[in-house]
Order: structure tokens, then C-alpha cells, then sequence
């Protein structure tokens, strides 16, 4: 049987902390996957959301950016963004999909 498993890894100058969430299907996962990007992007909640963004890439020279999405409608990927401050490493929004295997 296969789990999907959703992280969100995130960092700042005053917290940082580890959610995660299980799912049993493959679609409920990445339904969440892209709620938490949209979400990150949003000013209220995140630094990222403070960034400029242009056709879904941050424009702003102080950030690594790092996407991996899901290949077609029936592939299940393990799917990552990842955003980081370069300047202060520290900062830093990983959000992934994880796909594992139990008994």
C-alpha cells in the first residue's frame, strides 16, 4: 500500500518548523501540494509571498529556486519547491510529495 505524504520544511529569522500531512491517494496529496505554494505566496503568510514574481519564477537575485511538478495527469511523481534565501541560508520554504510504501 502507498501513502503520499506532504512537507512542508519551512524557515525565517523568528521560527521555523516541519508540518506534515499523510494522504491514502495520490490526488488529495497534490491538491495540497499546490494549496501550500499558493499559499506560501500569499504576503500574509510568508516571506515568499513579498517577492516578485514573473510566469511562476521569483524575480529577485537573492533567492535559489528549485521546482519539480508532476509530468502528466496519471504520473505520480514526487513533486518539490523549494525556495531559499541566499544571503541567509537559514530562510527557507521546502514544500514536497513524498510517495512510500508501507506494510
Amino acid at each position: 500500500m502507498k501513502v503520499y505524504l506532504v512537507k512542508l520544511d519551512w524557515s525565517t529569522e523568528d521560527g521555523n518548523d516541519v508540518e506534515l500531512t499523510v494522504f491514502g491517494t495520490y490526488e488529495k496529496a497534490y491538491a495540497k501540494f499546490k494549496e501550500l505554494i499558493e499559499s506560501e505566496k500569499n504576503p500574509d503568510n510568508s516571506w515568499v509571498g513579498e517577492l516578485k514574481w514573473e510566469n511562476g519564477i521569483p524575480k529577485d537575485d537573492k533567492t535559489e529556486f528549485d521546482f519539480l511538478d508532476r509530468r502528466s495527469d496519471t504520473d505520480e511523481t514526487e513533486c518539490y519547491w523549494l525556495i531559499q534565501d541566499t544571503w541567509d541560508y537559514y530562510i527557507h520554504t521546502f514544500i514536497s510529495i513524498e510517495i512510500k510504501e508501507v506494510l
